[in-house]
């Protein structure tokens, strides 16, 4: 009584292959993500803005929530606390991307322009390289300040 004609076990298996077709199916192909930033002349003064928008299903809905992220037009989102009016006002879509990772990197102290950000297929790789950019920005004294702020990764 235990036992399962063939019959039985193909169908099982062609009901398993359906289901995981139609849940492959009913997912996006691929999704968009988007980086904005917003940098004054004087980012020790005036603060930075970043937004970062990741498995969006269009690029144009990639790029439009970065850029309202960035702007804190968003109520979704967090505005990123040392950025000011003039540098949400700079906001600008920097780049967009499939299957990679967007890093914001910057020096936590108020009032110091280390700032940088990178994009890269890996979180490490982008966490490196934003870093790095940092590094080149905020000057000798606070180079080894520069830390990862914030980072999402599109995965669809």
């Amino acid at each position: 009584m235990g036992s399962k004609t063939e019959g039985q076990m193909n169908s099982g298996a062609i009901l398993a292959a359906l289901s995981v077709g139609a849940l492959l199916i009913s997912q996006p192909a691929s999704a968009f993500g988007a980086l904005a930033v917003g940098v004054p002349a004087d980012v020790a003064r005036s603060g930075f803005a970043y937004g970062i928008n990741v498995n969006a299903p269009t690029e144009a809905m990639a790029r439009e929530t970065a850029l309202s992220n960035c702007r804190g037009t968003n109520p979704n989102s967090q505005v990123h606390s040392q950025s000011s009016q003039p540098a949400r006002a700079l906001c600008t879509v920097v780049t967009t991307f499939h299957h990679k990772c967007a890093v914001v990197a910057q020096d936590p102290a108020a009032g110091t322009p280390g700032v940088g950000w990178a994009v890269a297929p890996t979180l490490e790789a982008a966490t490196k390289q934003a870093i790095d950019n940092c590094k080149a920005t905020a000057g000798e004294s606070r180079k080894q300040f520069c830390a990862r702020d914030a980072y999402n990764c599109d995965t669809k």
